[in-house]
């Protein structure tokens, strides 16, 4: 009886390494709605926002700028032409931590439209 418990526990461990090796191995599923190129941003001005950020009021017309500094996140305020005018803040952020399509994109830079989608967009980073 107690070969059969341990051939039933070792057969369990078994089928749970082969399952988890199943599942890591598939490919990234993707959500309805969601770009399916890599280097897309990730809060962009085309998808329709969603209740949530229908319902609070825009805090601000300002556009920003995500950019790496010294290998950590800055937020800069847009100039009129799109470009990176006074610096706001550098945040707690590290970019060598972050995701590689997130490093690459905030190292080419990110425009932000919202100050609403700022907040957003650096807790998704963040957290």
């Amino acid at each position: 009886m107690r070969k059969f418990w341990l051939c039933l526990l070792y057969s369990l461990c078994g089928f749970t390494i082969v399952f988890s090796l199943f599942w890591m191995s598939l490919p990234k599923l993707r959500f309805p709605g969601q770009d399916s190129s890599p280097q897309s941003s990730a809060i962009s001005s085309s998808q329709e926002p969603s209740l949530a950020a229908q319902a609070v009021p825009e805090l601000s017309a300002q556009s920003y700028l995500l950019q790496d500094m010294g290998g950590r996140v800055a937020v800069y305020r847009c100039t009129a032409d799109g470009t990176a005018g006074d610096l706001l803040t550098v945040t707690g952020i590290y970019t060598n931590l972050l995701p590689e399509n997130d490093a690459v994109r905030i190292k080419r830079g990110i425009v932000v439209p919202s100050e609403l989608e700022l907040n957003i967009l650096l807790e998704d980073l963040g957290g």
